[in-house]
């Protein structure tokens, strides 16, 4: 029995050994001959790494050149002493000039140090691409990059901008819209791993590719505009107490954006290079826009022929019943014209000039002006803004819809149907890019201005203007009205709805006009979210604002009061271009020395004194034979207590407060267009620092422009 045992373990153990034996044979047979193809495939793959290289983000400028976004690249450099060729002289002053380190000191560290272990030699490096590009192919260097993105422009809301994620990418805003511009192109390099070390690679003989930069992208923004407008809103939400206000700057020749502002602001978390989740109110914002609205529905009437504005209405003192419902006015209003109508906006006036209008044909005529559509601006999650079709519209609708109830609108497709009247009529699409150029100043991406349909004739659209200066000459928006530029526009006011009902305690004012009123070159939109009474009237605030918004542009830039307003071109290299700094309130000999620092050649008068004046203005870019022209305000020898007052009559608003600050006086405006006359008169005596006030009136071609057009319009 015991024999008989052994016999059958040994043959157990013989059977357990071949079927082993067979296992490994087979899996012999299987990785040499049979798969061996594909466990060499999966052998590299652990063995070689796919590096990734980013691409360096392109930098986002205003259209002027100043920095609204750039990115701050930055590179950990280390090495593995034991595969770094130290021999090699090129690499070796490579590597020293890349870490800020002498090449005797380098050599020093690697060869006490041959090891494999990874040696750090140095944290947020600033290389050059070609530096990138050099150390990237040598063997035992390792370079980790390190980026952010800063903004150093806080006037502008940051939902504009945009953000970027952890990857580099952009996730809202500009950085989203233009990600295909701005993102380059990834380049990559494969390395081997080196066996035995935590942080050892090398570069493996076989191709890569190099990283490409990103695009500089030029917006429409003019930070010069953008200041103003974000301050004189900040300072609007306080003065009114609104729980918040949005405030638009345009060019209505060709829809380009100056300035966006909106308050309170909404911040993105950069840091955690998370967005909150939300857009920009501008362009996703729906209200209801009241009296504003009535620019369509009064072009629509004298486009249609179907009233004239000498026509009058009884605004029944204030009080209108109707089948439908009452209407009442803020002001007992007897007979009106449509002029006096749209001036004085009166709702029961309005309703009336349109009844028996086609709502078939009216609502065709609102989405001619773009509302329920996207305006075509690059950027994300615009909305399209509510308008029922005729089909579902009550008794009251077309009523409501006509003094700008029962619609929804946001504040971009309000200012670009205002920019279509200031025009002549054109509908533009809003244009917030110029363009795109790499860093050598190729172009990469060109944004023409955009065209999308003509709204209304030429004829309409001068009586329309016409109808939009009586509303500030005399009517509800008499507080938008500014010294030294005629200005027009409508002003509105909205009732906020909640749970499907009308709120008397809630408003939403607004203005929309354009400057100046006889050859608009800016048009502006102010928006108040619930203001606190008594500023619940868009004639009480945003008009306000308004004139506050235009001043300042109007005192601080040339753009209103020049006779050729000059579109900033893209410049071609940027590199042989120069930034000029403000000479403002320097004296001559700080001038001076400010120009030779920033290698810019100054025509400046070398007397004692304050520059008060520059051509051109402070951020734009200029080539290096352009010249700055300075105007300074001379000291005044002691005791001298009189000045004679020079003749300003027949010169331009800008000239004639050029002239005067130049002798030593301040300067009052009245009217504007050209000084008709002066207070003191020309050669009489004041003290340094009095003030001079000129009287201005239109040219006499404008004159008759404005003529023209009221005759058109009368009916007063």
């Amino acid at each position: 029995m015991t024999e008989l045992r052994s016999k059958r373990r040994l043959r157990a153990l013989s059977i357990t050994v071949a079927a082993i034996v067979g296992v490994l044979v087979w899996r012999l047979v299987d990785i040499q001959i049979v798969n061996h193809r594909q466990y060499v495939e999966q052998a590299k793959q652990h063995q070689i790494e796919h590096k990734l290289i980013p691409a360096r983000r392109g930098h986002i400028f205003d259209r002027n050149g100043f920095p609204l976004a750039v990115t701050r690249w930055s590179y950990d450099v280390g090495v593995t002493p034991a595969h770094f060729p130290i021999e090699k002289k090129k690499a070796v002053a490579c590597l020293a000039e890349a870490c800020a380190l002498t090449q005797k000191e380098l050599r020093r560290r690697l060869t006490g140090n041959r090891s494999s272990h990874y040696v750090l030699l140095g944290r947020d490096l600033h290389l050059t691409d070609n530096q990138v590009s050099t150390l990237s192919s040598l063997a035992g260097v390792r370079l980790d990059p390190n980026h952010d993105r800063l903004y150093p422009f806080e006037s502008l809301p940051p939902q504009l901008v945009g953000a970027i994620d952890g990857s580099g990418k952009g996730i809202a805003g500009i950085e989203s819209g233009f990600q295909g511009v701005l993102g380059g192109l990834d380049g990559w390099v494969l390395e081997s791993r080196i066996s035995g070390t935590r942080r050892g690679y090398k570069p493996v003989n076989a191709p890569g590719r190099k990283a490409l930069a990103g695009a500089d992208l030029q917006l429409t923004i003019d930070t010069r505009v953008q200041a103003i407008v974000d301050f004189e809103l900040a300072q609007a939400v306080d003065r009114y107490r609104a729980a918040g206000g949005i405030a638009i700057v345009a060019d209505p020749a060709t829809g380009d954006i100056l300035a966006i502002a909106e308050k309170p602001d909404r911040r993105f978390s950069r840091d955690r290079r998370i967005a909150d989740g939300f857009a920009l109110r501008s362009i996703n914002c729906i209200y209801e826009p009241g009296s504003t609205f009535k620019l369509i529905t009064h072009s629509y009437l004298i486009e249609t022929k179907k009233a004239r504005p000498q026509d009058t209405f009884f605004g029944d003192n204030g009080t209108s019943v109707f089948d439908w419902g009452t209407i009442r006015d803020d002001h007992p209003y007897g007979w009106l014209t449509l002029k006096q109508t749209f001036v004085h906006s009166s709702n029961i006036c309005t309703i009336k000039a349109a009844q028996g209008t086609d709502r078939e044909d009216f609502y065709r005529y609102i989405l001619r002006f773009g509302f329920a559509g996207r305006t075509g601006i690059d950027l994300p999650a615009e909305s399209r803004g509510t308008v029922r079709e005729p089909a579902s519209w009550s008794m009251r609708s077309l009523p409501s819809i006509a003094i700008g109830h029962e619609i929804g609108v946001t504040p971009l497709q309000m200012i670009m149907s205002y920019c279509a009247l200031a025009n002549g009529g054109v509908l533009m699409a809003p244009r917030i890019a110029l363009g795109a150029r790499t860093a050598s100043g190729d172009v990469v991406k060109r944004v023409p201005p955009v065209t999308i349909r003509r709204v209304f004739s030429e004829e309409t659209a001068r009586t329309m203007i016409d109808f939009c200066r009586g509303v500030v000459i005399e009517g509800t928006g008499v507080k938008a009205a500014v010294d030294g530029i005629a200005v027009a526009g409508k002003t509105g006011t909205s009732q906020k709805i909640e749970n499907g009902i009308y709120r008397h305690d809630k408003f939403v004012t607004s203005f929309v006009g354009f400057a100046p009123a006889e050859a608009p070159r800016l048009a502006c939109l102010v928006v108040l979210d619930e203001p606190a009474s008594p500023f619940w009237w868009g004639s009480t605030s945003a008009a306000v604002v308004f004139g506050k918004i235009i001043e300042g542009i109007h005192l601080s830039t040339d753009m209103l009061s020049s006779e050729n307003v000059s579109t900033v071109a893209l410049p071609r290299e940027r590199s042989k271009k120069t930034r000029v700094p403000s000479f403002l309130r320097l004296s001559a000999a700080e001038a001076a020395d400010l120009a030779a620092k920033s290698g810019i050649v100054l025509d400046c008068p070398n007397l004692p004194g304050v520059v008060y004046s520059q051509t051109p203005d402070p951020g734009t870019f200029i080539g290096r034979s352009d010249r700055v022209s300075l105007l300074v305000r001379p000291e005044r020898p002691a005791g001298e207590t009189q000045a004679a007052v020079p003749d300003v009559a027949g010169l331009s608003l800008r000239e004639a407060r050029c002239m005067l600050l130049g002798r030593g006086f301040d300067c009052a405006v009245r009217g504007h267009g050209v000084v008709a006359r002066q207070e003191p008169a020309a050669g009489k005596t004041l003290r340094p620092g009095g003030t001079v006030v000129i009287h201005c009136a239109p040219r006499p071609g404008n004159r008759a422009i404005s003529s023209a057009a009221a005759a058109i319009g009368a009916g007063t």
